[in-house]
């Protein structure tokens, strides 16, 4: 099971849910930024996780709303969960940066093309930090734990910073040489 399947069924483990309703929380929580799940992966957990027998399913409706299926945790569900949070509480960390499939292959670049990925590179890094920080200013009704994921990344990217002007100053003094 993946990182996936924790963020969905710790939600439901918080209150029942539609499948709708887990995708608008994680996006409301922007855990898509991080993780890439989207909506047809939501809806093909819960029924897998239905047949696995970690969830119940409830046809229901509301006024003049179309019915919707609303999944509830099961006590192996709760177990599952347990189990996840164990297993991804001691796990390797693992930190891949999209970007660094790019900074691997620079040198198969011509000096312009690959001065303009490291610019790419830097003003993501610029933009994501500033998103970010908006986000830690404007919102803060966001509870603790998604506060401090906040500024986990916002801590990360003043790093990432530091870290391309350093590999900026590097490739400058190759090319000195």
């Amino acid at each position: 099971m993946s990182t996936i399947d924790l963020i969905i069924i710790g939600s439901l483990c918080q209150s029942p849910k539609s499948a709708y309703d887990l995708q608008k929380q994680i996006e409301a929580r922007n855990l898509s930024r991080w993780v890439k799940i989207g909506s047809f992966t939501v809806y093909k957990k819960v029924v897998q996780y239905e047949a696995k027998g970690y969830v119940v399913s409830e046809t229901v409706k509301s006024g003049n709303m179309p019915e919707k299926t609303v999944y509830t945790i099961t006590a192996e569900g709760k177990k599952v969960f347990r189990e996840l949070m164990k297993k991804f509480s001691i796990a390797e960390t693992r930190v891949f940066l999209d970007f660094n499939a790019v900074i691997v292959n620079l040198a198969l670049l011509d000096d312009s093309s690959a001065a303009e990925c490291i610019a790419n590179i830097k003003n993501s890094i610029q933009t994501t930090k500033a998103q970010i920080s908006e986000q830690i200013s404007k919102h803060k009704e966001i509870p603790l734990f998604g506060q401090t994921i906040l500024e986990q990344q916002r801590m990360l990217l003043e790093t990432l910073e530091k870290w391309e002007e350093n590999f900026e100053q590097q490739l400058a003094e190759k090319e000195r040489e």
